[in-house]
């Protein structure tokens, strides 16, 4: 299982013959099929989706893709943090099934998956993207059921739950020490899931964290540098500064809005 850290906020990209191994990302993953089939594996529940089929793995959930002979997709990949009216849904639920057979409107939603990447390719004003995702998503959420997400035992089941709960809590001060307390580990435990499945350290998980909800106050709200400062968890304008440029290459002022 590989555990993949996205830098993309939004992405958005036709794929032909899509074949990836058993991953999982803080992102949500829409495939929507435009032709031929492909098998979709999600949290341990496997569908071949065929043309004008939709599958949706929610964030920190394992999923791999199987092409048996050709295919053709809309990959869509974004932060649930995008938007912001769906967050507690991704963050708190999981889809009974997360795979969505026939939409009744299917006219309309291949018309609003084509808009979305249609915008995206072109690289126009974010907002119409943003626009485009949430008409997708509320479409889909409004044709699958939603269960409570409870505490995962499986062979993943650490990774899941402590993804799970720093998308929560991290803008809080929060130690390594208090999140294994959370959680019920001990922390030279929770130190090695970080070095051996997360591939960084705790330290630069939670800043990559709290920069990427920064990124999108900065070019979604009206919030001043030093408010999306504090609101995104870090302890001074300098360490945001610092960490802000390591990730993004360059400084909060020059992206906000």
């Amino acid at each position: 299982m590989i555990y993949q850290n996205r830098d993309d906020y939004l992405f958005v990209k036709i794929t032909n013959d899509n074949n990836y191994q058993a991953h999982m990302h803080r992102q949500v993953e829409i495939f929507y099929v435009l032709d031929g089939a492909i098998e979709m594996t999600i949290s341990g529940q496997k569908k071949l989706l065929e043309k004008g089929m939709v599958s949706i793995a929610f964030p920190n959930v394992v999923h791999e893709t199987c092409t048996p002979g050709h295919s053709s997709a809309v990959m869509i990949i974004f932060n649930h943090i995008f938007l912001p009216d769906f967050s507690a849904e991704f963050s708190t639920r999981h889809p009974q099934e997360p795979f969505v057979a026939g939409l009744p409107d299917a006219g309309a939603f291949a018309s609003l998956v084509e808009g979305l990447l249609d915008n995206a390719q072109k690289n126009t004003d974010i907002r119409i993207s943003k626009g485009y995702l949430y008409a997708i998503t509320g479409m889909i959420l409004s044709h699958i059921t939603l269960l409570k997400q409870d505490r995962l035992y499986d062979a993943v089941g650490p990774c899941q739950e402590i993804s799970n709960y720093l998308n929560q809590h991290f803008s809080e001060e929060i130690s390594l020490s208090q999140l294994a307390g959370a959680l019920g580990y001990s922390k030279y435990h929770i130190s090695h899931i970080f070095k051996d499945k997360f591939g960084c350290s705790y330290s630069d998980y939670l800043r990559r964290l709290r920069a990427e909800y920064a990124m999108g106050l900065l070019t979604h709200s009206e919030l001043s540098v030093t408010e999306i400062c504090f609101a995104s968890g870090f302890s001074s304008l300098r360490s945001f500064y610092r960490a802000f440029h390591e990730i993004y290459g360059a400084s909060p002022g020059s992206m906000a809005r």
